[in-house]
Parts: C-alpha cells; sequence; structure tokens
C-alpha cells in the first residue's frame, strides 16, 4: 500500500509546533553530545568489528601450522630461521661477517658470514617454499572465515533488530491484508474439505469445484461471500456485519458489491435504500417490489395483509408506534398502541381490512363513534367521553405516527394485489429477488414509522420459517439509524441465524445509533454484529469506538538508553524491556483515513487487517425515485351490503322485511337502535333534532323523507340552537331531484361530524359551569388512576363526607360505564 503520497510512503515527518516559545535548556551542547555519542559509538562497531579479525587470525595460525609441519623439511625450516636471523642480524647493524653454521640436505653443515645467509640457492629454494606456504595458508584462513564472518555479522544485525522490537505477548493482532487473504482461504479450504467428506454420499473437494452454483447449494455446500476483497470465513456471513463510516467513506460501494453477489448466488434481500442507488443499479419489476408510499411503483399494502391475530397487531403497533429507550413508563404510546390494536381487530371482524377504513374510524372519526366502536374492548375506558381530553392525546400520538397509512394505496378490484412482506419472505418467489424499501430525507419526516414496520415484519417473518445452516435472506441497511428503533432487529440479530438470515448494519456515526435505541441498545447491536468494517468516520467518539472493535494487544517494548561521560568508563548503552497495554490502532488514525480505506475484523479470533475497497461502476437500470405527483388520503370506501341472514316476516315491516333494518348489514342496525325515540336514555345528551335527523340520514339512507321534513320546519328563533340552522344550511344546499333534496353522504356525513363536535363542545362548556372547569378531568383523572393503581381506585376528594340526598353531589365516574 505504499506509494509516493504523504499519507502512504512512510518517512519521517519534521513536526513543528508552531505555539512554542523559547528555547529548552540543556546540560550539554550539540557538538559535546554527538561527540561522544559518536566515539562512544565508534568504539562498540570497533569491539564488534575485532571478533571477525580475531576468528580470521587463529584460522590463518592455524593454516601455516599444518603447511609448515606437512611440506617443509627439518633442513628447510632451519634455513628459513637461519635467514630471519640473518635478516634481523643486518637490519639491526651488526658484524655481517660473523660466522655461522648453516645446515644443509644431508644433515651437512657450512660455515659462512652471516651477511651472505639470504644468498646461499638452498636457503633462497626453502625461502621460496615458505612464501607459497604462507600465501595458501592466507587463501585458505579467507575461504574459512568469510562465511563465518558473515553469518557473525548477519547474525549480529538481526539480534541488534530483534531486541529492539516490540513482542506481542497477547491479545488481538493487526496484519496485512494478504496475511489475513491467505489464512481466511486456508482456513475455508479445511472447512470446504470437511462438509464434502461428510455429503452422502461422501465427494471429493475436486469433484465439488467444478459444480456450478445451483448444484452446489443443491448438495448445501457453502459459498463464502467477499467483503473489501477478502473472503468471509467459513459460514461467517451469518454472525452478521457492520459497516461504520461518514458519508462518502465507502458504505454503499460495499453494499452494493454484496447485492451484486447475492444476485448471481439467487439468494433475496430486504434493502432499506435511502438514497436510492440500490434501486438504480438493481431493480428488476419482474422480481422485484418496491415499497414506498411516495413512489409511483409501490405495491398496494395494508397492515391486514400481514397480521391476523392480535399478537402480531401487537407487534406491529410496536414498530409504527415507537417510544423513547429512556421512558421507563411510556404510557401515551401504549395507550396509543392498544388503541391502534384493537380497531384493527374491530376493522378486521368487520371485513374493513383497508387503510382508508383505519383513517375514517380511527383518524378522523368522532371520540363518540370510536368508544363506540370499541365497546366492551380493554380500549374502551381509554376512548370515553368522560376522559375527552386523555382520549384526544392518545389518538394524537397514533396520528402523529401512523399519518402516512392515509396515504398509502389500498388493493382495488382489477388493480394490483395486495402485497404481502410475511408471504414475500416465507414463500418461494423468484432467485434473486429483491424488497426495496425506499425513501430519502425530504420524506422521512413522514414514512419513518411505516418504514420501521415494514423493516420490522420482514425481520419477524424470517423467524417463521424452519431453522437451516444454510443462508437463505440478507438485510442491508445503509442508514439503519434512520428509521425509528426495530424491536425485531436485537432478536434477529441474535436468531437470525439459526433461520438463514445474514444483516448488514450500515451507521454513520455510534451517537446517531444510540440516539435511536439508547445506550445500551447499541452496545448490544454492535456486539451482535461480529464482523466489523471500519472506513473513516468523522467524530471522534466513533473513531475511539471503533479502534476498540479493532482491538488492544499486550506488548513487551525495549527502550534503549545512553549515559556518557569524560571518563569512557561513564560511557555505556542499556536496554531496558516494560510490558504495556496499547491500542492496535488510535482514534486519529481512523479520522484521517482516506475514503474507500479502512479497517476489516472477522471473528473467530482472525486478525484485524487495514484494507482498500475497489470502486466499481453499476449502470444504471432504473430510476431511483419516481415521485407521486398527486398526493391525497386514500377516500373510504364503505363495505358492500350484506344480504339478509333470515327471511322476511311480516311483523317486521311488511313486505320490505324490518322496518329500520340499514343497508349496511345488521351491525350498523345496533348503532339505530340506540338512537330510536323509544330509548329515552340515549337521548339525555342535549342533541337537537337537526342533529338527530341528520345521523338518522347517514345511518338509515331515509333521504328523502328527512330531508323533506327539515325544509318543511320553520325557521329558527333567535334563541335557538346553532346547530340547526347549520343543518338547514345543509338542505338548503342539496339539489331537488324528483322533488325531493337528495344529499350526498360523504358531504352529509362530514357535516354530521362537524354538529357533533359542536355538540361536544357545548356540553363541555354547560358542564364547566355547572360544575367547575375540573370537572371534565375527572374522567381522564380516573383514567389514568386506573391505568396506573388498578381498576376500581377511588379518587381522593377534598370533602369525604355528603348527604345521600344532597343534590349537588355528582355521580362517580364508575357510574354507568362497563368497565
Amino acid at each position: 500500500m505504499r506509494r509516493d503520497d504523504i499519507r502512504f510512503n512512510g518517512k519521517a515527518a519534521t513536526i513543528e509546533h508552531h505555539s512554542a516559545r523559547g528555547r529548552v535548556t540543556r546540560n550539554a551542547g550539540n557538538f559535546t553530545r554527538g561527540s561522544q555519542l559518536v566515539t562512544h559509538e565508534f568504539w562498540m562497531w570497533f569491539a564488534g568489528v575485532s571478533i571477525p579479525l580475531k576468528i580470521y587470525g587463529l584460522v590463518l595460525a592455524l593454516c601455516l601450522t599444518v603447511f609448515i609441519l606437512f611440506g617443509l623439511a627439518e633442513f628447510e625450516f632451519q634455513m628459513i630461521l637461519m635467514r630471519l636471523y640473518s635478516t634481523l642480524w643486518t637490519y639491526l647493524g651488526f658484524d655481517p661477517q660473523k660466522i655461522v653454521h648453516l645446515t644443509l640436505p644431508g644433515r651437512t653443515i657450512r660455515a659462512m658470514p652471516i651477511g651472505y645467509v639470504p644468498f646461499n640457492p638452498l636457503v633462497n629454494a626453502a625461502w621460496q617454499t615458505m612464501m607459497r606456504i604462507l600465501f595458501a595458508s592466507l587463501v585458505m584462513s579467507a575461504f574459512i572465515t568469510a562465511p563465518l564472518t558473515m553469518w557473525y555479522v548477519d547474525f549480529s544485525r538481526k539480534r541488534g533488530k530483534a531486541i529492539l522490537q516490540e513482542r506481542h505477548e497477547r491479545g488481538a493482532m493487526l496484519v496485512t491484508r494478504d496475511i489475513l487473504q491467505n489464512e481466511v482461504r486456508a482456513h475455508n479450504n479445511n472447512r470446504f474439505a470437511y462438509e464434502c467428506q461428510n455429503l452422502s454420499p461422501p465427494m471429493l473437494p475436486k469433484d465439488v469445484v467444478i459444480l456450478n452454483r445451483a448444484s452446489k447449494r443443491a448438495l448445501g455446500i457453502h459459498q463464502p461471500y467477499k467483503i473489501a476483497g477478502i473472503a468471509y470465513p467459513w459460514r461467517l456471513e451469518q454472525s452478521h456485519t457492520m459497516l461504520i463510516g461518514t458519508t462518502g467513506a465507502g458504505k454503499t460501494t460495499q453494499l452494493r458489491s454484496i447485492v451484486k453477489q447475492l444476485r448471481e448466488r439467487g439468494q433475496s434481500a430486504v434493502i432499506f435504500d435511502l438514497t436510492g442507488a440500490f434501486v438504480e443499479s438493481f431493480y428488476n419489476p419482474e422480481t422485484d417490489v418496491i415499497l414506498n408510499p411516495m413512489d409511483q411503483r409501490c405495491r398496494p399494502w395494508t397492515i391486514f395483509n400481514d397480521c391476523d391475530i392480535y399478537a402480531d397487531f401487537l407487534s406491529a403497533a410496536t414498530a409504527l408506534i415507537p417510544s423513547d429507550p429512556g421512558d421507563k413508563e411510556p404510557f401515551w404510546q401504549l395507550a396509543a398502541r392498544t388503541l391502534f390494536v384493537e380497531i384493527c381487530i374491530k376493522l378486521k371482524a368487520d371485513g374493513e381490512t383497508s387503510n382508508a377504513a383505519i383513517a375514517h374510524h380511527l383518524m378522523t372519526a368522532e371520540l363518540k363513534r370510536i368508544h363506540a366502536k370499541l365497546e366492551d374492548t380493554v380500549a374502551a375506558p381509554l376512548t370515553t367521553e368522560k376522559a375527552a381530553r386523555m382520549a384526544e392525546s392518545i389518538r394524537s400520538v397514533f396520528n402523529t405516527n401512523g399519518n402516512v397509512l392515509r396515504f398509502l394505496p389500498d388493493p382495488v378490484e382489477g388493480g394490483a394485489q395486495g402485497f404481502s412482506i410475511t408471504d414475500w419472505m416465507t414463500q418461494e418467489h423468484a432467485p434473486g429477488s429483491i424488497m426495496f424499501i425506499t425513501s430519502n430525507h425530504t420524506d422521512l419526516t413522514l414514512t419513518r414509522p411505516l418504514l420501521t414496520l415494514w423493516m420490522d415484519l420482514a425481520v419477524n417473518s424470517l423467524m417463521r420459517l424452519p431453522r437451516t445452516r444454510d443462508l437463505r435472506t440478507w438485510f442491508l441497511f445503509d442508514e439503519v439509524h434512520a428509521l425509528h428503533a426495530l424491536p425485531a432487529i436485537e432478536h434477529g440479530l441474535q436468531t437470525a441465524r439459526n433461520f438463514g438470515g445474514a444483516f448488514v448494519l450500515g451507521i454513520h456515526s455510534f451517537d446517531k445509533l444510540v440516539e435511536t435505541y439508547g445506550e445500551q441498545g447499541a452496545v448490544s447491536l454492535t456486539g451482535l454484529a461480529r464482523t466489523k468494517l471500519i472506513l473513516a468516520t468523522a467524530d471522534y467518539r466513533s473513531a475511539e469506538r471503533c479502534a476498540e472493535f479493532i482491538g488492544n494487544r499486550e506488548v513487551r517494548q525495549m527502550d534503549e538508553a545512553y549515559s556518557y561521560g569524560y571518563n569512557n568508563t561513564r560511557d555505556a548503552s542499556t536496554l531496558t524491556p516494560r510490558k504495556m497495554i496499547e491500542p492496535l490502532v488510535i482514534p486519529d488514525d481512523i479520522t484521517n483515513l482516506p475514503s474507500m480505506h479502512g479497517f476489516i475484523k472477522f471473528p473467530d479470533g482472525f486478525p484485524a487487517a487495514r484494507i482498500k475497497l475497489q470502486w466499481q461502476d453499476y449502470p444504471q437500470v432504473a430510476e431511483g425515485f419516481l415521485r407521486v405527483t398527486k398526493m391525497e388520503p386514500t377516500p373510504y370506501v364503505p363495505p358492500k351490503a350484506k344480504a339478509p341472514a333470515a327471511p322476511k316476516r311480516a311483523e317486521e315491516g311488511g313486505e320490505g322485511g324490518r322496518e329500520h333494518t340499514p343497508l349496511t348489514g345488521p351491525e350498523d342496525e345496533q348503532e339505530i337502535e340506540r338512537t330510536e325515540p323509544g330509548e329515552e336514555v340515549k337521548h339525555q345528551d342535549g342533541r337537537s333534532e337537526a342533529e338527530l335527523a341528520a345521523e338518522a340520514i347517514v345511518v338509515r339512507g331515509d333521504l328523502g323523507a328527512v330531508v323533506n321534513d327539515i325544509e318543511r320546519a320553520p325557521a329558527p328563533a333567535q334563541d335557538q340552537s346553532p346547530h340547526v340552522a347549520e343543518g338547514r344550511e345543509v338542505t338548503a344546499g342539496a339539489k331537488p331531484v324528483g322533488g325531493a333534496s337528495v344529499f350526498s353522504v360523504g358531504a352529509l356525513t362530514a357535516k354530521t361530524d362537524e354538529l357533533e363536535m359542536a355538540r361536544t363542545k357545548a356540553t363541555q362548556a354547560l358542564t364547566e359551569r355547572r360544575h367547575g372547569p375540573d370537572a371534565r378531568d375527572r374522567g381522564e383523572e380516573q383514567i389514568l388512576r386506573e391505568t396506573r393503581e388498578g381498576a376500581g381506585v377511588a379518587p381522593i376528594h377534598p370533602h369525604h363526607h355528603h348527604h345521600r340526598e344532597d343534590p349537588a353531589v355528582e355521580a362517580e365516574l364508575d357510574d354507568g360505564m362497563e368497565m
């Protein structure tokens, strides 16, 4: 990875501290310090060099002795000694005529002056022989000493380098990319051979290697994916992966590489795409699905397509209506979930399984109608009119999170069929099929709860499949913290590997993950995603966490110190060993990483390594977003009329059957019976005749008769309720057809809702005039108290004793309530 770049060349850099002031006072000058060090280092070097010289001298002496013993006669040796003696005598200036006795061959002794000894032919012959022996000894000694000297020098250098090297004692390791790749390849080859042997019947690895991907998959042979150009260790894709890096660091590049690989292998994936990059590169309308209420290609979906029983709806409500991780008692969120679940159960029983039905019966309906709908359910106390403020608060919590449901397309006859995430996850579909859950940052404020719900449903659906050790489905989150907290993601990371699921979570910073999942939740998620691809991060805290993921080690280091003085006995070099625990990578290494560079850390004891991603251009095959051009709530369509369940009887209305049987079925008949004039208790709510007539029009459909009655009614007096006048304004705007005014049911329903809201406000105002401003809050307080302390707990009144016949004493809130 070295190249001519200050970031990678590894050269020493001189650091200048521009904030430094003054000079540091030293005990000695630079020359004194340098000369002492040079002299000390020279004599230490010479001491090391003298060892090969001494070895050479010893070898030379040994060779010379051997050659003299076996190459010279005794008289020749004496002649050589006599010549040496003569040369020394003459050099010292002594008398050259001194007579010496020279031993010749045959032990003949000849007397001659000492100065003539070197000129004797026999002495010269012996001397020439000695020179040849000396040269041979020098050459032989060099041949023997040279290898020893080279070995000594090399050993000394290695020893000097090794003694100062850091020694890894224990802990994590950081190696080069090539070393890690070779180790992983060797590990995968061993596991591959082992699985081939366990096949029935066993097969040789060389026979399995030549098979295509489909054949290998049919045999159950694992095919490792690659990340950052390095293969995953055998079957560790399902240990889940976390990609950590700031914008532009390379997360999307790596995720698209995984998508390309899974498409080649024919495996499915669920992708959360916040930028449209994955849809642009991989969307195939014949095999893939897009879920995005702001995209024209979004498939029709309702919660009823994926939820059948109470537990399913409750799990979905938990994902749709999140709570703050730090809130230990999220009462409003829990109540909103209960309200949503109960209304869904009712709507499913009534056959109104559409998003518009949820909006009509819960999000925009009057509180009185919601309470009537949820009568005899656990949500009934939450919607009572006696606790209207609390009920509206609960509904506002749901409306805030579920507002996007109003804009979801409903399945219609002759159009696209309703899509089920559960069916897509659990049933067979086209190989390589992908479910894209998309959005962009502009729409995320509206769509975040719904996107969270969809991802949660997909994760939970995986858990319904049979257990397997083979990889089935990838879950790719480009920015997991962009969603609300997914209740199923932690359980999915814990158990998805048993069902063939593999998660890849991409995050920008650790703080964003903490903001969504809380401190403990973020730690849990990062711990469960065991494979880490760490790229450049922008904030220091995330870099610190990434350095912790790479790991620490215990290392033994050697410190070298010098001492010098005037006396050479003070000169010394000391080596001091010490052990310490240090990180393999410091946070500044991570914050200063260039784009596409990072570190990879696999689980199961594999060392970390520094990597470089290779950017690849993917051709655009589709538009990332096809934004809707018109955004209106899905219109509510009432259910079709139901056939009568019993034959008509004369006593129930003559030829037409029951006199007041509604067109929408017997369930709405119950509402009509509660509004019959004979039931005085139900009509003691202060409503005017116009309001009752309007409600009768909506429920019964007696448009002509009631409208004519309203038109014939006299004009309201000055003190008459304004609601009657409003009803007349509505009737006045009706278009006469055949002598009678016919209303649009939708318009009249809306007007009736306005009348009901006005009536409710008037009732509250009357209650305040009679009993004070705190009277309307008693119902809400009662519900809150029963929710937290248990049903039947009486409120604490300031006055405990009242006369039984005192007309000022109001009935308790529990009176008349079906709790």
